[in-house]
């Protein structure tokens, strides 16, 4: 199979080729990646552990004194759940760096292939390639600002009617929704326009102000691309991270029953499990997105080349 970047595919040979080169030249990225992906994978087991064992805990405590015992809230319970809320929010953002810290370091392969067309194997297990780290970063962030501040806007104008304007909740909860979905709809080109931002020069607002056009004039080919793709990545994610869906499960139904006067029934080693089931999922989750990063990658060389081919017919 040819791995070259640009180059015209379908959808089909874009998905082909992203997974073709995933596994030809896998030992690659994984000696490119590993000390990213467990450091990833340290954060993700602290996030999930607080989503899984802390949160629901804390939840079932408010719940049992405002809603059962009809009491007021506890001081001591109100300051641990603020606690817990801004440890929840460091967490959520330090994830946001390393996942984009990640990626960075297979990126900076496929900037090696983009380059030379061909990528070179790390010399050193425990080196870690700094390049493309702030620009990921920073693609990623964009990306998300761009697509948060629309959303934003709605949240504030509904706000506003459901407190000023007697309108009916219901039609603005499904026209929250159908342009909520819209705004999901137009950001799938941006995938394109991060790719290009990461992997080119020049500063992520320039860079959108033309590449933007560019990915909406081919969002039929984007979103079928990322469609099958994270299908098919979504099926290897639900069984792989089974046991941390279990594990969360079995936390918050031991919470529902303590509610209803029950002990919590979760066996004393319960933290520990969580923590090494979320730990090893989340060092498995850095190498099944890992094909779909691929995917967009060839996604962006074949629209380069496509674009580069209709520049020279116009000429």
């Amino acid at each position: 199979m040819e791995y070259t970047l640009y180059k015209n595919r379908s959808y089909r040979s874009v998905i082909s080729a992203g997974f073709g080169l995933y596994f030809t030249q896998f030992r690659l990225f994984f000696k490119a990646s590993w000390i990213m992906a467990l450091i990833y994978a340290a954060v993700f087991a602290a996030l999930g552990t607080l989503c899984a064992i802390k949160l629901p805990a804390i939840t079932a405590e408010i719940m049992k004194q405002t809603l059962v015992q009809h009491q007021l809230l506890a001081r001591e319970i109100a300051e641990e759940y603020l606690i817990i809320g801004g440890i929840f929010i460091v967490l959520t953002l330090l994830y946001i760096v390393v996942e984009a810290f990640t990626f960075a370091t297979v990126l900076n392969k496929l900037k090696e292939h983009q380059d030379t067309d061909k990528m070179t194997v790390p010399r050193k297990w425990f080196g870690v390639r700094t390049k493309l780290m702030g620009r990921t970063l920073k693609g990623y962030l964009f990306s998300l600002l761009v697509i948060l501040i629309p959303v934003l806007v709605i949240a504030g104008v509904i706000y506003v009617l459901l407190k000023y304007v007697a309108l009916a909740p219901i039609t603005l909860e499904v026209t929250a929704l159908i342009a909520t979905l819209f705004i999901v709809l137009l950001s799938f080109p941006l995938i394109y326009v991060a790719m290009k931002y990461i992997l080119n020069k020049g500063g992520y607002f320039s860079v959108f102000s033309k590449a933007y056009g560019i990915g909406l004039s081919h969002w039929g080919h984007i979103f079928t691309t990322c469609l099958i793709g994270g299908i098919i990545i979504s099926i290897l994610m639900g069984i792989f991270c089974l046991p941390a869906i279990v594990l969360t499960q079995a936390n918050v139904m031991a919470q529902e029953g303590f509610l209803n006067g029950d002990p919590l029934g979760m066996p004393d080693y319960a933290n520990l499990l969580t923590i090494v089931t979320f730990f090893l999922t989340g060092f498995v989750l850095v190498y099944l997105y890992m094909p779909l990063l691929l995917v967009c990658y060839y996604m962006y060389g074949s629209i380069e080349r496509y674009e580069q081919e209709k520049n020279k017919l116009k000429i």
